[in-house]
């Protein structure tokens, strides 16, 4: 009786240990992703946070802001809005764009942004394979940086 109600939850826990799946999809038919080029522009090495990037620093707020990472042929574009996220990752001689979406919420829990910071590893390691090359270290992304406290009107 006892392995009868273990079994079932052994198969529940052991589905989100499966390998990621990498989908080739033709550019007409991809959904509206391409390679954040812009990011190119920015210093390399280090993450760079705004409430949109390519439009300049202004900072984030409560419900908008994109962390972006360069580093030699590599972008990374990591975007909040709302209680969704968006991650981008691109090589610059590649064709191949990596992308994810994710929905931790409008609150950020330790094990989200957790769950965030390693899709940003996967989504790299993933756009690298296909691209047929290492992918690049990228230092942890402070995922708590896209959730800035709001600011209260007067």
């Amino acid at each position: 009786m006892r392995t009868m109600l273990i079994l079932p939850v052994l198969s529940l826990l052991a589905a989100p240990l499966q390998a990621q799946e990498i989908v080739k999809v033709e550019a007409k038919e991809a959904p509206t992703v391409a390679r954040p080029d812009d990011l190119f522009q920015l210093p390399p090495g280090q993450w760079h946070f705004a409430k949109q990037l390519w439009s300049g620093n202004e900072p984030c707020d409560a419900e908008h802001c994109e962390a972006g990472y360069m580093s030699g042929d590599l972008v990374v574009s990591v975007e909040r809005s709302e209680k969704y996220i968006r991650l981008i990752a691109g090589l610059r001689n590649c064709e191949a764009v990596g992308f994810s979406e994710m929905v931790p919420g409008h609150n950020l829990k330790k094990y989200e942004g957790k769950r965030v910071a390693k899709q940003v590893k996967n989504v790299v390691k993933g756009v690298a394979k296909t691209c047929k090359t290492t992918a690049p270290g990228v230092p942890a992304l402070d995922v708590a940086q896209l959730y800035p406290a709001k600011v209260e009107q007067p």
